[in-house]
Parts: structure tokens; C-alpha cells; sequence
């Protein structure tokens, strides 16, 4: 007699672990929301929702209903028929609402302050619409009956509510997401984010044409727009653009000539440091000729009085020290005068950094390094410059 193998239980690796791991708290996360939010807003929606569909019909003839009971609507008919209409969890928003609250949590919460917004305007949306349905059942039984309101209930009122759910979610991904010629890739999958070759780092953002920008800017009417023209205050706009502009990057500035980043950093850093942070920080870190790095280190150490407003602005300080240092000598003539980043309109590279000096063959004496001298005459600490390295290959079509 044979016995069947033993069946040994499969065991889950690390990776697969870690991998579960962020999906189980998520879906933790989601069931929490449901179950403490309904236990806590469910009564307390149902109220308001009865009271406003009493007082819209209030409005239209003070005869027809009444809400003095609270989370019922009492409707009274010309045959002196009185209908208790009750709200009940089932003719509540507060499902409705809840999933788009959980699904923010669990899945657009890396958006931040959009998927806030997003999610402000889909619940406003979803609690409109389902008043819309009790106002319209509500008015069924009034000119029907009882019958005719619990047929639009649960009949049209279903398919009405599960359409509004629908419409608010996609308000809510429409506002939260990024606009479509900003995004990495379209419907099809293509890559479409146009980045300087040597700048392509996925996550730095997005860049379009100056002629597609002056379309755009030409027949688009945004909503965020709107709010700055015509609702929010002059310095409360002024102040979250200038918030927004400081932490945009600018990707034009990589497919510009050496001689022109040149220009344009100077641009950036007049108008402040802290105005243009993080595309002056983009420079800092991915462009690869000295001039232009020479140009941004020292229009940083020419605005020293500056406040540090951000991180950013500190990066650059601490950037443009480590960067000065490196120079050589103060009395080595410079290969380019001040302004002159260009001949006939090539850019001229400049070495700051030197070479340093190959080892030494076996029975000589080496030579002490030089070192430059400090401001107060003690030998200067070491470099903090970022080391030099080749260009990155380019970026390869999705």
C-alpha cells in the first residue's frame, strides 16, 4: 500500500511579505473609515438630508410637507392622507460617501491637496444629487401616493444613485489627477513627457513646447483660474502662485545653449532664490557644464542677505559653498571674463575642478598638495562640490 505525498505548505518569500504588507494596512485603513464613519455620520446625515428635502418642499408650498420629526418627512396630501416618509440608511448618501472618502485614503492620497479638493467636490456633488432623488420621490407620493413614491425609491432612485456615485468618482479622479499634457504617458502607454536627455529622471516632471503652452493657455478655462480671478483674494493668489512657482521646475531650461542656461539662471536667482528654488536646485543637480554652474554658484553667493526660506534655499547655499571651494586659486586668471559665457554664440567650457595628481612612482617623494588659502590664513576644509561624472545615457522610448 502507497501513501500520497505529502503536501508542503508554500511559503511566502520576504518580498512577497513586504509586498502584501502595504496592500493589507490599506484595505485595514478602508474598512476602518467605513465602519467608524458610518457608525458615527450615518444618523446625523439622514437628518440633514430629511430636513432639506422638507424645506425645498417648504419652499415650493409650506402645505406639503413638514420635517418636525427628525430624519421624516411628513407629506400631506389633498385627501387629507398623511405619508410618514422616513430616511432610512439605504435613501442616505452617506455609502456613497464613504467609499469616495476610502478610496481617497487608500489610493489617492499620494495627490495631497488635490485629492482633498477632489474629494471636497465629489461629496458635494454625490449629497446634491441624492437630494435631488428624495425631492423627486418625495413629490412622486405627493401627486400618486404612497405607491408611486416607493416605486421611484426603489426603482429609479437605485439606478439615479448608483449613476450619481459613478459621476462623482469621476469628478474626483478628473480634479485630482494632473491634466492630460502633463501626464507621463497616454492612453496608449507612449511616453510623453519631453525632458532634456540629460535631466531624464523619472518623477522630475513634465515639459511642454512653448508653442503648445501658448495653445494651451490660450483656449483652456480652468476652474483653479476661475477661483484666482474672480474668488480668492489678490494676496492669498499672489501667495499660492508664488508658492506653486517656487516648487516648479523648469525643464526648459535643458534644452536651452550653454551660453543661454547661463542667462536664464541669472534670471531665476535676480527675481530671488527662494521664488525659483527647486528649478535652480534641478540645475544644481543635473546640468553638467561648468559655466553654467560657475554662473548659478555665484549668483547664490552674491544674495547671501537672503533669508532661508525652504529647504531648498539651504541646498543651494550649502551647493554653492562646497562648489566655490573647489576653485583654484583666487589669482589663477580666469579662461572666460565675467559675462562672456560665449563665443560666436559656442558655448566655451571652463575646468574648475583640477585634476588630481597620479601616484607617485616607488622611491620618489611625492609633493604636498596645494591647498588654498583661507580668509583667515588656516588651510581651507575639503571640497563639499558634487564629483564630476559622465552624462547619462539617453532616455529610452516607452
Amino acid at each position: 500500500m502507497t501513501t500520497a505525498p505529502a503536501v508542503g505548505r508554500r511559503r511566502l518569500s520576504r518580498g512577497t511579505t513586504q509586498r502584501l504588507l502595504p496592500v493589507v494596512l490599506d484595505l485595514a485603513l478602508a474598512g476602518v473609515i467605513c465602519v467608524v464613519g458610518f457608525a458615527t455620520l450615518s444618523g446625523p446625515l439622514q437628518v440633514l438630508e430629511a430636513r432639506g428635502v422638507a424645506l425645498v418642499l417648504g419652499w415650493i408650498d409650506p402645505t406639503w410637507s413638514s420635517g418636525v420629526l427628525p430624519g421624516h418627512i411628513l407629506l400631506f396630501r389633498g385627501d387629507d392622507e398623511i405619508i410618514d416618509a422616513v430616511v432610512t440608511a439605504s435613501c442616505s448618501s452617506i455609502l456613497s460617501v464613504l467609499g469616495l472618502v476610502a478610496l481617497t485614503a487608500v489610493i489617492l492620497r499620494g495627490r495631497k491637496l488635490h485629492a482633498l479638493g477632489g474629494l471636497a467636490v465629489a461629496i458635494v456633488a454625490v449629497v446634491v444629487l441624492n437630494h435631488g432623488r428624495l425631492l423627486l420621490s418625495a413629490l412622486a407620493g405627493l401627486y400618486w401616493g404612497e405607491g408611486a413614491l416607493v416605486l421611484f425609491h426603489d426603482w429609479v432612485g437605485t439606478v439615479w444613485n448608483l449613476v450619481a456615485t459613478l459621476g462623482g468618482f469621476l469628478v474626483m479622479v478628473w480634479i485630482t489627477l494632473p491634466a492630460a499634457e502633463r501626464a507621463e504617458q497616454d492612453v496608449e502607454g507612449r511616453h510623453t513627457a519631453r525632458r532634456p536627455d540629460s535631466w531624464a529622471r523619472p518623477g522630475l516632471g513634465y515639459r511642454t513646447v512653448a508653442a503648445e503652452e501658448t495653445e494651451l493657455r490660450r483656449r483652456r478655462t480652468t476652474v483653479t483660474g476661475l477661483l484666482h480671478r474672480h474668488v480668492l483674494p489678490r494676496r492669498l493668489s499672489a501667495w499660492l502662485a508664488a508658492r506653486r512657482e517656487a516648487a516648479r521646475v523648469d525643464y526648459r531650461l535643458g534644452h536651452l545653449p550653454a551660453y543661454r542656461r547661463v542667462e536664464r539662471v541669472r534670471e531665476l536667482a535676480a527675481d530671488g532664490l527662494g521664488a525659483h528654488s527647486a528649478s535652480l536646485v534641478a540645475v544644481a543637480t543635473y546640468e553638467t557644464d561648468p559655466v553654467v554652474l560657475d554662473a548659478l554658484a555665484d549668483a547664490v553667493a552674491a544674495r547671501q542677505w537672503e533669508p532661508v526660506t525652504d529647504h531648498r534655499v539651504s541646498a543651494l547655499r550649502l551647493w554653492a559653498r562646497g562648489w566655490l571651494l573647489a576653485r583654484p586659486a583666487a589669482d589663477t586668471p580666469s579662461p572666460v571674463p565675467d559675462g562672456a559665457a560665449a563665443v560666436d554664440g559656442a558655448p566655451v567650457a571652463v575646468a574648475r575642478i583640477p585634476v588630481p595628481p597620479t601616484a607617485p612612482v616607488a622611491g620618489t617623494t611625492a609633493p604636498p598638495p596645494e591647498r588654498r588659502p583661507h580668509a583667515a590664513g588656516s588651510p581651507g576644509p575639503a571640497s563639499f562640490a558634487r564629483p564630476s561624472t559622465s552624462p547619462h545615457p539617453p532616455e529610452t522610448p516607452r
